[in-house]
């Protein structure tokens, strides 16, 4: 009966002698082992024919046989892995091996040892193994923490990553559905309580949502939670619940800054004071209300959908595809143009517009920009006229004082040329009658002299009354613009100061006028300077303006070269100038300007050198008196 039971173990069962050779075995044996009973009795565990090797598959000496240990200490040994391979099977087989001491009357007269194969059990190990490593590189690839969730105990296992994704390290945080939803932010809770709800009544069954998690730090942690429920109780209600949970704390953040930039952007779009409109594929996607008030729209909507060749005159298309062309790629901008538009009440406006592309809620999208171009037109009119006036104001003063220095230079000759003449008559006549012809071709001498000098009195009159009648005006807005007319395409290097006072009264003049004398002594204070200029020494003229004796004092100071001393006397004459190649005209008009203007001009050299002019204007309650 016993060698009935003992041949029908599955394990298999073979008996040492005390010198480690097998003396019996049971059915089981040789079948594991792939021999007979006859070609394992005598056999030792120490005969290399085994090529047996240790568990993780290196060599294993005989002597290490769990059977060979037993006898020689005599005491049992469990649980040793062993692969064997055969000379009949020519493969390895893993065994599980426990081998105990025989005793008779406690003398140890052998041993014998019980071993199960687990080759299969041991190659499904190994592919789960394989498998579970794949997972959790995919897991630790992907960034992903794994969880398991037993919603009746609330219990819930986690991977090493899930902990790490909150800043902890493997087993340091305890993890359950409670403590779960502690971490979770308040503002996302009952979006959470709301899909948990839906798994717990089972109108949902899978999990599909973000929410923020407490990280160790105190900040939070963005998570996409995906999952689904794996088990269920008999009445349908979840059990089990399992899922991934992947960071993404960084796309949640670019979207919160993409979100607020495009809440800037539309901030800024919708407060500017110029016309804004954005294009998708040519078709309005967005308008601001400056852009409803430009086209007459009753409303964004009214322009949205529009297309860009009903918003604007055809004689504006040639143009408009050329820059649509252009503004596709992005990066590149269209430099100002008019444009003319339609808008909504079937009237038409030119514009000025720029374009550029953008990225506009992820699509590629042109910017508009668009302002009414009437006012530059009118501003620009008045700046024509303003020139127009200031060109004829110098043409009438060049014709002054060109008249002016003729006339000086013909009065003497004239006067001579009458007194010669009417002295030769006299002396001719002698008391005796002058023939007819003599007397006749003096005084036709003496009358044409006297008729060019009446003609050249009467042209310089004429040129009088055509000056502008005096009027008030700001000075210090004048001599801002003065300032910036001299450096406009002219790069000065150096600096320009204005010294204004306080409270400075109107002046009483012609504005035209006192600009072209203030501007033509800050160009000949710029070329001074400039002509003396070196790298180490700054360049500096002052325009200063203060009250004296009832009248404006107009002052520019420089540090140039100053005049030469013997063109002091003579510099206001016409054609007198110290530049090389210079006309001689500028302040000889300057000057007469002054005087027509009841003021004066004069030159003078300051403490510190250099050159100062001085202009001496009437103030506004004088010119009332």
């Amino acid at each position: 009966m016993l060698t009935a039971l003992f041949d029908s173990l599955l394990e298999g069962v073979v008996v040492y002698d005390p010198a480690g050779r097998v003396v019996a075995a049971n059915a089981s044996a040789p079948e594991i082992l792939g021999l007979s009973l006859a070609e394992i009795t005598g056999e030792t565990a120490m005969d290399p024919d085994w090529r047996a090797v240790s568990a993780d598959g290196g060599p294993f000496p005989g002597k290490q046989h769990p059977a060979m240990m037993c006898l020689e200490t005599g005491a049992p040994v469990r649980d040793f892995i062993m692969g064997v391979t055969s000379r009949a099977r020519r493969e390895r087989r893993w065994l599980r091996i426990h081998a105990c001491p025989l005793r008779v009357e406690h003398r140890l007269v052998g041993a014998f040892a019980c071993f199960e194969d687990i080759t299969d059990r041991r190659r499904i190990e190994a592919q789960l193994s394989e498998a579970h490593e794949k997972l959790e590189l995919a897991l630790v690839g992907a960034s992903l923490g794994t969880y398991d969730a037993h919603l009746p105990s609330g219990r819930v296992e986690v991977n090493d990553r899930y902990l790490a994704l909150l800043g902890y390290a493997p087993g340091e945080l305890e993890m359950s559905v409670r403590a779960w939803m502690d971490r979770v932010n308040l503002e996302d809770l009952p979006r959470i309580q709301s899909h948990y709800d839906r798994i717990v009544t089972g109108d949902l069954r899978h999990v599909d949502i973000e929410y923020r998690l407490r990280h160790r730090d105190g900040s939070w942690v963005w998570l996409h939670d995906r999952g689904r429920v794996f088990s269920t109780d008999a009445q349908g209600q979840p059990i089990r619940i399992a899922g991934t949970l992947l960071d993404i704390t960084a796309r949640k953040q670019a979207e919160l800054a993409l979100q607020e930039s495009e809440a800037r952007y539309r901030t800024v779009v919708e407060s500017a004071p110029d016309a804004i409109l954005i294009f998708f594929e040519q078709r309005v996607i967005m308008a601001n209300p400056a852009s409803v008030r430009l086209f007459r729209a009753s409303s964004e909507q009214e322009l949205l959908g529009r297309d860009v060749w009903s918003l604007t005159s055809t004689r504006s298309h040639p143009l408009l595809r050329g820059r649509i062309t252009r503004a596709l790629k992005l990066g590149a901008v269209n430099p100002i143009a008019e444009v003319e538009i339609n808008r909504c009440d079937g009237t038409p406006l030119p514009v000025d517009g720029v374009s550029a592309a953008i990225e506009y809620q992820g699509r590629r999208a042109v910017h508009v920009m668009m302002r009414d171009a009437m006012p530059r037109k009118q501003a620009e009119a008045l700046v024509r006229q303003h020139r127009e006036e200031m060109e004829r104001t110098l043409a009438l003063q060049v014709a002054h004082q060109t008249v002016a220095g003729i006339a000086h230079e013909l009065n003497q000759p004239l006067n001579a040329i009458t007194t010669l003449a009417e002295a030769a008559r006299q002396q001719l006549h002698g008391g005796n009658p002058l023939p007819v012809p003599l007397a006749s071709a003096l005084e036709g001498i003496a009358h044409g002299a006297q008729r060019a000098g009446c003609v050249v009195h009467e042209l310089m009159g004429f040129l009088r009354r055509a000056e502008r009648t005096p009027e008030a005006f700001d000075l210090a807005a004048l001599l801002q613009e003065v300032v910036v007319q001299c450096q406009a395409g002219r790069p000065f290097a150096g600096e320009i100061e204005v010294r204004l006072p306080g409270d400075i009264p109107q002046v009483a003049g012609n504005a035209l006028q006192i600009e072209k004398i203030v501007l033509n002594l800050l160009r000949n204070a710029v070329e001074a300077c400039q002509s003396v200029h070196t790298p180490g020494r700054l360049c500096r003229i002052v325009i200063e303006v203060f009250e004296a004796a009832r009248s404006i004092c107009l002052q520019v100071d420089d540090n140039g070269p100053g005049v030469p001393a013997e063109l002091v006397p003579r510099l206001f004459q016409p054609f007198v100038s110290s530049k090389p190649g210079g006309l001689g005209m500028g302040l000889a008009i300057s000057h007469s300007l002054a005087q027509s203007l009841g003021g004066t001009l004069a030159y003078e050299v300051p403490p510190g050198g250099g050159a100062r002019f001085r202009l001496m204007l009437p103030a506004i309650e004088d010119l009332a008196g």
